[in-house]
């Protein structure tokens, strides 16, 4: 859109957060187009809200809504950069309380959850989580919600669960937001009046709760001006995809999503390029020629998980599937290290909120990020089940969790804490631990309790090794060697261990049991050059070996 066209186009929507002066350039943050989609009243968005929720969802939402503002939704497109750190565009959109006089109002983000279908972002209005940002609009707050990288009207492949690129294109979009339409000679006679207050509040699910968390420790270590983040409320995402989510597919050889895992391959690829050389070698056929054509942004994540086998390891050659449960140098497992978000300390509140029946997210994963930040001393997390409820079904309690802390915090409404009383008779069920969540009834669990769990124990004691050491190397002799190579068993290695041996292509050439105290192997049959050498326990370590000729 030309510059002539942006002025008028601003002339009919929000010049808010006067002072700071647009810049159309390549600037991260900066808006290249706002387009006002629609305005519509407090019992339209209800109405819609009844047509597309079910009874017990649409019910929360009455009971806890005050339903003040009509909103305007905006739809943004920004400058901001891609997974591999190269200037692109993204889009998103803005719901704007309709108010006037001029009124200072609080900043809601709302990051999403998995997407594949473009026209399911939230921009175009049709997706079931656009439905957060009318709710926040309508309650007097300016909700952001961006589209992400690739999805909407961005370019490309959306780097899905790549944490930097999450928080890049959530934080650039929270820029274009609030610099949206300030220059006075851009807009100089503001319609609508909404205001940021400079306070922030951030929820997100699923894959929202994952890029939520990103995006904190982001605004946390290089902080918006004038902005102050107040509240994290993040849902049933995979924290750590390295550790809990990898253990549970593995664990779970029938999986309901199978999309979700060529979903983030390829995306890692996108912004790493490192994980394979073709499809053909990650896909056994037809997948490596059907898989591309399912991620093309036409179809949703139903559509494509009927395309696939909920047995999902039957999709991967067994070569390379090994290599990503077994390979801690592989570069499937490098990248998912990369894109856990667990290695960090919240400074500001973070509420961690999961089901017990999510049959998508394992549990652990909020449990683990949990303790871990309590290990790191931070004192502002806090952990909760809010009921048994599978992953979809978990959604909107968490999203009303977190509209009732918001509330609560930033005054913008009355806290719903109030509103318990009434929760049976609108819903004609209880929801005990739902109820509290909200009250506070139930504490977070100390660290003592959780580091009872011998697996959660088992990840912290290998997420302190990694940070302090990386893996620990082995006592291998001779090294170089010409035949045969000692390995000797460490103390503490406890447990069964496997012994494998890589070339430096990342290629398994040997695995077997390690036995005895003393380990020999005979090399000679091998072609001189390096080798990795690890033995995989209740710890991973590893010893580079070179083979003379």
């Amino acid at each position: 859109m030309k510059k002539s066209t942006l002025f008028l186009v601003c002339l009919f929507f929000v010049c808010f957060f006067s002072g700071i002066t647009l810049e159309l350039s390549a600037q991260r943050g900066t808006v290249i187009e706002a387009v006002p989609l629609t305005t519509v009243t407090p019992s339209e968005i209800m109405l819609t809200l009844q047509a597309s929720l079910d009874e017990t969802a649409y019910s929360l939402v009455d009971l806890f809504t005050y339903k003040k503002h009509s909103v305007t939704a905006v739809k943004v497109i920004y400058n901001t950069i891609d997974a591999t750190g190269s200037p692109t565009v993204a889009s998103g959109v803005v719901f704007l309380p309709v108010v006037t006089p001029a009124m200072q109002m609080p900043l809601f983000l709302y990051l999403h959850g998995t997407l594949t279908r473009d026209l399911d972002a939230p921009s175009n209005l049709l997706g079931i989580e656009t439905a957060i940002g009318w709710i926040m609009a309508m309650d007097g707050y300016i909700a952001v919600l961006p589209d992400y990288l690739g999805l909407g009207d961005g370019p490309g492949v959306h780097p899905y669960h790549h944490s930097a690129s999450e928080a890049s294109a959530s934080v650039d979009m929270l820029k274009a937001a609030v610099a949206m339409c300030a220059d006075p000679l851009v807009c100089p006679d503001p319609l609508v009046w909404a205001k940021p207050d400079g306070n922030l509040y951030m929820s997100g699910y699923s894959q929202g709760g994952h890029a939520a968390l990103a995006t904190q420790n982001v605004l946390q270590n290089n902080p918006l001006p004038g902005i102050t983040l107040r509240k994290t409320v993040a849902g049933s995402g995979a924290y750590s995809l390295s550790q809990v989510q990898k253990s549970y597919l593995f664990d779970h050889p029938v999986y309901p999503s199978p999309s979700f895992l060529p979903y983030m391959l390829m995306s890692f690829q996108e912004a790493y390029g490192n994980l394979y050389g073709d499809l053909g070698q990650v896909f056994v056929s037809p997948y490596n020629l059907t898989i591309p054509d399912l991620f093309n942004g036409l179809y949703t994540t139903d559509q494509i998980n009927i395309q696939l086998p909920p047995e999902w390891k039957t999709m991967f050659v067994p070569k390379y599937l090994w290599n990503i449960q077994y390979n801690y140098f592989h570069p499937v497992n490098s990248a998912l290290r990369k894109n856990d978000v667990i290695g960090w300390k919240p400074k500001s509140d973070l509420h961690l909120y999961y089901c017990t029946c999510d049959e998508l997210v394992a549990n652990e994963n909020s449990l683990l990020a949990y303790l871990s930040f309590l290990l790191r001393g931070s004192s502002k997390v806090s952990c909760l089940p809010v009921g048994p409820f599978k992953h979809a079904e978990c959604a909107p309690f968490v999203l009303l969790l977190s509209k009732i802390q918001f509330d609560c915090a930033s005054g913008a409404n009355p806290c719903g804490i109030n509103l318990l009383s009434l929760l049976k008779s609108a819903t004609k069920e209880d929801f005990p631990e739902f109820r509290n969540a909200v009250s506070g009834l139930t504490p977070s669990p100390r660290i003592e309790e959780l580091m009872k769990n011998e697996q959660l124990a088992a990840w912290v004691r290998e997420n302190e090794l990694q940070a302090s050491e990386g893996p620990a190397e082995l006592t291998v002799y001779p090294n170089p060697v010409y035949d045969v190579v000692n390995i000797e068993r460490p103390a503490g290695l406890q447990g069964l261990v496997r012994v494998a041996l890589y070339d430096m292509q990342g290629r398994l050439v040997m695995e077997e049991d390690f036995t005895g105290s003393v380990m020999q192997i005979n090399v000679k049959p091998l072609p001189a050059g390096a080798y990795q050498i690890v033995l995989n326990g209740n710890r991973i370590m590893t010893k580079t070996l070179i083979v003379m000729d």
